[in-house]
């Protein structure tokens, strides 16, 4: 497998004003900070807390050749960092043998001329410098190693490149990647710093630590009266499922998983350190994903749980992971990650893989909305993949 880099950007003339750059967005969706971000086309802008941007572009869904491009731009940056990254998904391992054998290099071709060698996994300057200067034009993108072939979809590329321009006060400015004779100009904005999470201490291995038996009894006869297992938030309405139905009796999510498996409506008690303890417990399933409930008690006012997620997958020495697949193949999926400060589970990390597109195994990109800093005594874990 390859793993390059690359970056496209897409305009025309046209879209230089805000009103036509309003234009150039009207069949996207979605909000550039939350989730998988502003998408068009085949193309996604993800930003985040620190004002970092991501724009991936992926090749068209039926292609058999599949492959995507991510630049990664930092608030008032001028040069931004590319990447592609190439699979061979459906080939099969004779026609990989080939390709690797030739030990040809991968090329980068703009409207079939070529742009040099894509070396090392990033663009030079001067190839990114080409495809900024190719984006007030449609642009075929191919990614070529000898005869074998990767076309990135411009589809959507003008729109979010522009939408990037906007986030970061980039428009009308000389930091600008397509916009940069706008009339209306911006302020370009400066990066935001990461959050510092100190990581306190925990139980490194909870069941050596148990909770006095009185203790763990006097949890289990309150904890549902404790959490409000009534509440619209856990049951839902007859609109939308709720945030964790297996938590309550009368819901026919909870009646169908005490027919076959009982012990998944049990009640788990996870001590934290000698003062907090996780109270846990399954809230829903699905096909391929299911999402667990986490509320933090206080040990000596236990009344008024702590509601952490509903959609947790494991804890682990102070750290609680959530992750989900976007689809059955396992090629795209959501994650969040929160670690423990000596107060709270503090969010750590929240991203997705990128779209659902058949690059890879376990998602394309790390493309996150929330990024941190973890210290552990005086050792700093940055939190995000940072592409």
């Amino acid at each position: 497998m390859t793993i390059l880099s690359f970056l496209r950007v897409a305009s025309v003339s046209a879209l230089l004003s805000a009103a036509s750059l309003s234009a150039a967005a009207s069949d996207a969706y979605g909000d550039a900070f939350k989730g998988s971000g502003f998408v068009s086309g085949d193309w996604q802008l993800v930003c985040d807390n620190t004002l970092t941007c991501r724009a991936a572009g992926y090749t068209d869904e039926v292609d058999d050749w599949r492959g995507s491009v991510l630049m990664t731009v930092t608030a008032g940056e001028k040069t931004p960092r590319t990447q592609v990254l190439l699979n061979y998904w459906e080939a099969s391992d004779e026609i990989i043998a080939q390709i690797n054998a030739a030990n040809e290099p991968v090329e980068l071709w703009l409207n079939d001329k070529p742009y040099g060698e894509v070396k090392n996994g990033e663009l030079t300057s001067k190839q990114t410098a080409q495809l900024i200067k190719h984006a007030r034009q449609n642009t075929k993108i191919v990614l070529a190693r000898g005869d074998y072939h990767w076309q990135i979809s411009d589809k959507g590329m003008a729109a979010v490149l522009l939408k990037l321009d906007d986030v970061q006060g980039r428009v009308g400015t000389s930091l600008a990647l397509v916009s940069k004779n706008n009339p209306n100009r911006q302020t370009p904005k400066a990066a935001n710093a990461k959050p510092i999470i100190k990581k306190a201490f925990v139980y490194a291995d909870p069941d050596k630590q148990p909770l006095a038996p009185s203790t763990l009894s006097y949890f289990q006869d309150n904890i549902d009266t404790w959490v409000d297992i009534d509440s619209e938030e856990m049951m839902g309405t007859k609109e939308r499922m709720g945030e964790c139905e297996l938590v309550n009796p009368k819901t026919k999510a909870y009646q169908r998983i005490q027919e076959y498996s009982p012990s998944e409506l049990n009640w788990t008690f996870i001590p934290v350190d000698s003062q907090y303890t996780l109270a846990v417990h399954s809230c829903w399933t699905g096909a391929y994903n299911f999402g667990s409930g986490y509320w933090l008690i206080d040990n000596t006012h236990p009344q008024n749980p702590q509601l952490i997620t509903t959609s947790g997958s494991r804890y682990d020495n102070g750290e609680i992971f959530a992750a989900h697949k976007g689809r059955g193949l396992g090629d795209c999926w959501s994650m969040t990650h929160w670690v423990w400060d000596g107060k709270t589970f503090a969010k750590a990390l929240e991203q997705t893989t990128g779209l659902c597109r058949l690059i890879e195994a376990g998602g394309a990109w790390g493309m996150p909305t929330y990024v941190s800093e973890v210290v552990i005594s005086e050792v700093v874990v940055s939190e995000g993949l940072a592409p």
